[in-house]
């Protein structure tokens, strides 16, 4: 009996060895299997045509994306076409068209009865319209009643007030009135005044954080691990052949130098032909290039992990230690 519990264990734990050996397997393809992709571009006249293409794990999965025929995307995943765009538009159009017709012949059969329930809601409109126009002809008696002695009213109290004002009363209530302007407006110069100074203060709050040698050593580490990044995922192959114009001389060699001084580092794979009279944006253009998860990965915990970004933070937010 020990003897056959034994060989059950021991299978058990043979099938989750194989299990953990796969997961392993996959996290380190993730991790390291880079991911091609290719693109390509072609401009002549109006003329325009791309293509991208993205693969992984030996062309098993595979994205692609086409212009303009009339701008396709098919995903694939071990040679399966799993998604296509133009497929799905296709589809989608049938179904709109199918739902039409019968929504037709619905409308046909309830003509009918649309214009018998119109007839029904003239009928109740003219009806309400004519119990409006009596209910609006009385209120306007009873309004213009009610009017004409409120104005009386109105008219009897002014010309009392009117005698009861004496000169020295209105006199006051302009000097009142000039001295509540006054403290308005130094109210509004202080709270003014105390708002700058809170502004300034924030400012200079901010402006010793960054320039702080710590933070200024925390960028300087971001930074490297940025352009490493961006060195990773850079094209490893780039050609292009361009015909440039912007239509003025001036730009079209402010290009020029641009490409002058980038030269070195594009290679001889890059050639540009300018135009200083048209305005002309032609050419091809081939980039190929990989991309590996585990270098992101590592550049971005190196960065989050970091102590003295924490305490960035931190200051930034103004929490205490």
């Amino acid at each position: 009996m020990l003897h056959v519990i034994l060989q059950i264990l021991s299978i058990i734990g043979i099938v989750l060895l194989c299990l953990l050996g796969l997961l392993l397997l996959l996290i380190l393809l993730v991790l390291f299997v880079p991911i091609r992709y290719r693109m390509i571009g072609h401009k002549e006249g109006e003329t325009l045509a791309f293509s991208a293409r993205v693969t992984y794990l030996l062309h098993l999965l595979s994205v692609r994306f086409e212009y303009p025929k009339p701008g396709s995307l098919i995903i694939k995943v071990f040679g399966i076409r799993v998604f296509d765009s133009a497929k799905q538009k296709e589809q989608d159009a049938e179904e709109n068209g199918g739902d039409k017709m019968p929504q037709k012949e619905n409308g046909k059969n309830t003509a009918d009865e649309k214009q018998h329930e119109e007839n029904d809601r003239k009928e109740e409109s003219l009806v309400k319209n004519n119990a409006v126009a009596e209910a609006a002809v009385n209120k306007g008696d009873n309004k213009g009643e009610e009017e004409g002695s409120q104005e009386e009213l109105q008219e009897n109290f002014s010309e009392d007030m009117k005698e009861k004002k004496s000169l020295t009363e209105r006199i006051k209530d302009i000097f009142q009135k000039i001295q509540y302007t006054i403290r308005s407006i130094c109210d509004k110069i202080k709270s003014s005044l105390q708002k700058a100074e809170e502004l300034k203060e924030t400012v200079t709050y901010y402006k010793d954080s960054i320039t702080k040698q710590e933070n200024r050593m925390l960028f300087g580490r971001a930074k490297k691990r940025l352009f490493k990044v961006l060195k990773s995922i850079r094209p490893r192959v780039l050609k292009a052949d361009l015909h440039i114009g912007t239509g003025s001389p001036d730009t079209t060699g402010y290009l020029c130098a641009a490409y002058g001084m980038l030269s070195p580092v594009l290679g001889n794979n890059v050639r540009i032909t300018p135009d200083f009279e048209e305005t002309v944006w032609e050419g091809r253009v081939y980039i190929k290039g990989r991309i590996t998860v585990f270098t992101i990965l590592w550049q971005a915990l190196g960065i989050i992990l970091d102590k003295q970004l924490r305490i960035f933070i931190r200051e930034l937010k103004r929490e205490e230690k």
